[in-house]
């Protein structure tokens, strides 16, 4: 078996998007605080914590300093509440994420009702689900091993239901 190392290896565009912008937050030694950790990697959150970024669960954790809404996006609600507090927010959620948050809540609008499938548990995977669930009229549905049978027909029948949802 022949070994080929790539040349190059690391995030994807949206978490480096996420890390850059997290980065240029804290420059001058102003503090930061993501809403959860920026990445699902200990050794970059501990490097980022290092520099002034320190991640927490809720928007009520931030006190001072910026809040950095990560790559998976946020819920209106926690957007509201983070501009809330006063504090600047950096929104770092991924473009790719935004589309689908921006297409949950045209075909909410459009349909009355969107259900958006993932498997609870998944970590990046279900932060997402959660995050585009929370606009529009949408609502989160389990497909996992745990979920509902609703939840898990969805999934099997999600093609056209997906398709539709990015074309908007």
């Amino acid at each position: 078996m022949r070994v080929v190392r790539a040349r190059n290896a690391g995030a994807c565009y949206g978490v480096q998007r996420a890390l850059d912008m997290a980065l240029a937050a804290v420059e001058g030694g102003v503090a930061a605080s993501t809403l959860g950790p920026l990445i699902h990697n200990p050794q970059v959150v501990a490097d980022l914590a290092a520099r002034g970024v320190r991640a927490v669960e809720h928007v009520e954790d931030v006190h001072a300093g910026s809040i950095v809404i990560r790559s998976h996006g946020v819920t209106p609600a926690v957007r509201r509440a983070a501009e809330a507090r006063g504090l600047p927010v950096v929104d770092a959620t991924c473009p790719h994420v935004a589309r689908a948050q921006k297409a949950a809540a045209q075909l909410g609008e459009r349909l009355g009702r969107v259900v958006v499938v993932g498997e609870a548990g998944q970590g990046v995977a279900w932060l997402g689900v959660a995050g585009v669930a929370g606009w529009g009229r949408t609502r989160g549905t389990d497909a996992g091993p745990g979920g509902s049978r609703q939840g898990a027909a969805m999934a099997r029948q999600g093609g056209e239901m997906l398709g539709e949802a990015w074309r908007v």
